[in-house]
C-alpha cells in the first residue's frame, strides 16, 4: 500500500496554450530568466521547456540547453512536428495556477508534475515513440489502422 501511495506523491500542473509565448519562440526571444530543456534529439526536439530557475527539469530525457543560442535557435526552428498538428506554445501552470514556465511543441498531450524537491516532470505523450502497435486501442493506432 504504501508503494503505491508513493508513487501518487507530488501534484499536478497544467499548461495554457498563449500566443505571447509562441511569438517568443517563433522571434527566438525567450525569456532569459528561465531554465530551458528540450527533449529529443538536439536537432529536431519533440518539445522545448523553459522552467523558473528554483525549479529542475533535468533528466536523463530532458537535456539543459542555453537559451537564446545559435544552437537553441536552430531547435527551436526544427521542433518535431505530429502530422497534422502544429507546433503551438504554452504557459507552464504549477498546482496553484501561478505561471512557472513556457512550453514549445506539437504533441497534443502532456503532463506535468511537481515534486516536494522543486522538481517538475514533464510527460509528452509520445506513443509514436514506443514501436510498433504502441497507441493501439479498439478505435485503430495513433496513426490510423496497422495491417
Amino acid at each position: 500500500m504504501g508503494i503505491l501511495l508513493a508513487g501518487c506523491a507530488g501534484s499536478y500542473g497544467r499548461y495554457t496554450r498563449d500566443t505571447d509565448v509562441m511569438q517568443s519562440f517563433t522571434a527566438k526571444r525567450v525569456p532569459p530568466d528561465y531554465r530551458y530543456y528540450y527533449f529529443g534529439y538536439d536537432t529536431k526536439p519533440y518539445a522545448v521547456i523553459g522552467v523558473e530557475k528554483k525549479y529542475d527539469a533535468g533528466t536523463k530525457l530532458w537535456r539543459e540547453v542555453e537559451p537564446n543560442t545559435e544552437r537553441f535557435n536552430y531547435m527551436i526552428r526544427w521542433i518535431w512536428a505530429d502530422y497534422g498538428y502544429s507546433p503551438y506554445a504554452a504557459r507552464i501552470l504549477d498546482p496553484a495556477g501561478n505561471p512557472v514556465g513556457i512550453l514549445y511543441t506539437s504533441i497534443r498531450e502532456v503532463g506535468i508534475k511537481f515534486s516536494g524537491d522543486n522538481r517538475i516532470v514533464v510527460m509528452p505523450n509520445t506513443p509514436f515513440l514506443w514501436g510498433p502497435g504502441a497507441g493501439v486501442n479498439q478505435a485503430g493506432s495513433y496513426y490510423g489502422s496497422i495491417e
